[in-house]
């Protein structure tokens, strides 16, 4: 089995049965909510892990502009911010929690997921071997602002991955840890999944 195959046999059922799964069982009031004072809500883990997915594949995967940026999302969204989310305050998740537009968050997932395959549909695997370098780094992380003030240390985080590390944690293993954290959340505020 090569990368490509392997990818979609994992990411289809992420996009196709986990995260509808969470838009048809967890209601908008219960998306926004914090089940813990230290836990972030759904609606941030799903803003997150698509952030993620959007800037890491369109950005480190392949060269070309984020979904974000073609679509107007930021502001059909309704949120100020380019990054993704890690490293903000308690304070930031709340007003992320209070402004976001639940439908506009899931038709920007939708687009992502599409761009995603498209992105993985066609890749030469030979290309997935490149090594991440550090000005290429710098540019994405802090000047085209992926990267929160506070996570500068990103940079030595990712110099030396290859696109195809990329690839896989961004498209799958981020998120699916993402699910995971969702399930246990939506526990915690009493949705039931049957």
């Amino acid at each position: 089995m090569n990368i490509i195959t392997g990818f979609l046999q994992r990411y289809i059922p992420l996009t196709t049965f986990w995260h509808p799964s969470t838009w048809e069982y967890v209601s908008a009031d219960l998306m926004r909510q914090r089940p813990h004072p230290r836990v972030n809500s759904i609606a941030w883990n799903m803003w997150h892990l698509t952030r993620v997915e959007d800037s890491g594949l369109s950005r480190f995967v392949v060269d070309r502009p984020q979904v974000l940026d073609e679509g107007g999302w930021m502001e059909r969204m309704n949120l100020p911010w380019r990054h993704h989310g890690g490293e903000m305050s308690l304070a930031e998740v709340d007003e992320l929690n209070g402004q976001i537009d639940l439908a506009a968050l899931r038709a920007y997932m939708g687009a992502v997921q599409a761009r995603t395959l498209e992105i993985v549909n066609g890749l030469d695997p030979a290309s997935l071997d490149a090594a991440m370098e550090e000005d290429r780094l710098r540019l994405i992380l802090l000047d085209e602002g992926l990267a929160h003030p506070r996570a500068l240390g990103l940079v030595t985080h990712y110099r030396g991955w290859t696109k195809g590390m990329c690839l896989l944690n961004f498209g799958l293993t981020h998120p699916y840890q993402h699910v995971g954290e969702i399930g246990v959340i939506a526990g915690l505020l009493g949705v039931n999944f049957d």
